[in-house]
Parts: C-alpha cells; structure tokens; sequence
C-alpha cells in the first residue's frame, strides 16, 4: 500500500512524498500503535482478535489499491468504522515517525505521562517519540474523508505538558478512498533530551516482549539479518493454549490460520540487556533492508516473519 504524504517542515517548505507500507508492516503499526501498555504473550490474542475484527477492513485488494475496504453494507457499523479509523490513522503516524524522523521508539502519551508521575487529565496528542536527535509528539488521527482543521490538529499536538523538541500533526485521510496523510511539523524547541524517561519506556516494552524467551511453550531459534542478531520465536496455537487460555480460543480454523500463515516474532538477541537498561538516543534505530513481503523488522528492532502473506 502506497501512502501519499504531504511534509511541511519545521522551516515552512512544503513537499509531497510517497511512502510504502507492506501488510506485514501494517500490521506491526496496528498492533503496537498508541497502546500503553507492554507486549506480552498473555495479551498477543488480543491482537489477533483486533484483526479478526476488522478484517472487513483490511482486505488485500483494497491494500494493493491504495486504500482500506469496508464491510458490507448488512455489516456496516458507523462506530466500529471511526474506531477502525482512528486506530489506522495512529499505525500510519507511527509508520511515518520512523520513516520521515527516524524515530527509533513511540509509545503512548498517557503511558509517558504515568512512567513521569504527571497526573493524566486535560488535552494531549496520542503519541510521543524518540529518534536519535530528538524527541517529538505525534497527534494522530484518521478520516474517512478529509483532513479536518489542521490548525486545531497543530494546537492538539502541542498540548499535554512533557517538554519536546518539536511535535507533528499527523493526519491520515480519505483512508476508504486514496489514502493521503499530512505530517505537519508545526514548531521547534530546544529542551534537553529526557533519556531517564526513553529508558523506563523501553524497559517496560522490553520486558514484557522478552517474556517470550522465558516461556518455555514458545519455539525459537537464532538468525541474522543485516548484520544484527535477532530470535525468531514461533507463534502457534497450541503455544497459548500451553499457557493457559481459556479453551474458548481452540477453534480448528484459528489452528489452520496459524498453520497457513506460521507467524514468528523477530525480536532483537540482546533483548535481556534492554529490558534490563533500556535504550538511550545513543540507539541507533534498526535501517531494515529487504524485498520480501514476508518479513518485515521496525526501527525498534521488533518484526514479524510469516511463510507466505
């Protein structure tokens, strides 16, 4: 799917690029996007159930044309679509983060808000990130048609209190059509860079992603992929039927899913360490490199492999 960006930055200059996010790449932004809290495996069905549900949605013709499809008319729900849109508009804000500012790591905005001990009320933009060289709020959202005020999209993103270097307004359109995305820097501050907050973030992530190496349901083995070591873990039913699901989820055709699609987990081999210290803007974001629409690995070093997609 091919996204077309409308970038105004920090200086005013204004250009149009165009972005491509595989499915699988999709997916990982949908699953991880805006959720404030830490992978883990107990939690890994509640992302499968997300793409049960909206699988109306992301049906792969409608990917290949440049936009997300919509269910049929006897199944059309005008709440379930807006939810399903704001939720794509922050996969695309968390896409284009790592693309355009190289972040290396966004999460929540009430999560760094909680991990700061600032009290979680009043107006914020839906994400904060990382890169490198600077840290950046993201106010995210995602229309049916058009883009909204995107001066009230700016003065969103400027809100919530945790000092930034800049912040984005990022705001995905006419997603059942074209699908367009402005991503508008709007200012830019200098405050020093808050690396005691990017650590207790990424600890958190970290761990709960590293559970996955504990778990000894879960099949893995070592691999390298452009230049870097990673795990490869398995993902099966069977492995969380192992850790005590409820027996509810044991539908033959889930099995077959999984079966069909063999999905792994790519998770970084030092992945102890940064549960343990969590990253610094010293990380370098992962650059992945690859043809294949069967794998695809983010900035944070986080991916997903499957057999065939």
């Amino acid at each position: 799917m091919n996204i077309d960006v409308e970038y105004l930055d920090s200086s005013g200059n204004m250009s149009t690029r165009s972005y491509h996010i595989s499915r699988l790449a999709l997916t990982k932004h949908l699953a991880i996007a805006g959720q404030g809290y830490s992978p883990k495996p107990e939690k890994f069905l509640r992302t499968i159930g997300m793409f049960l549900h909206y699988s109306h949605y992301l049906q792969k013709n409608a990917l290949n044309n440049n936009r997300f499809s919509e269910p049929p008319i006897s199944l059309s729900d005008p709440t379930e679509k807006s939810q399903f849109s704001n939720i794509a508009g922050k996969a695309i804000a968390d896409f284009l983060s790592k693309r355009i500012d190289s972040s290396l790591f966004t999460v929540n905005y009430e999560a760094a808000m909680r991990i700061k001990g600032m009290p979680v009320r009043g107006f914020r933009p839906d994400l904060i990130a990382y890169s490198p060289q600077a840290m950046f709020a993201i106010e995210a959202k995602g229309f049916t048609n058009g883009h909204g005020n995107m001066h009230a999209h700016k003065n969103q993103s400027k809100t919530g209190g945790i000092p930034v270097n800049y912040t984005i307004a990022s705001i995905s359109y006419d997603l059942y059509n074209q699908i367009k995305c402005k991503y508008h820097d709007p200012y830019n501050e200098d405050v020093n860079y808050d690396n005691k907050t990017l650590q207790n973030l990424t600890k958190v992530y970290y761990s709960g992603l590293a559970e996955f190496l504990d778990n000894k349901y879960f099949e893995k083995k070592t691999t390298q992929i452009n230049g870097e070591k990673f795990y490869e873990i398995e993902l099966s039913l069977r492995n969380f039927n192992a850790i005590n699901y409820d027996s509810a989820f044991n539908f033959f055709w889930l099995d077959d899913i999984f079966h069909f699609f063999r999905p792994r987990l790519i998770l970084p081999q030092n992945i102890k360490e940064l549960a343990q210290n969590g990253i610094t803007n010293n990380t370098e974001p992962f650059i992945f490199n690859s043809d294949s629409n069967n794998i695809y690995i983010d900035n944070d070093r986080v991916g997903l492999n499957v057999r065939r997609w």
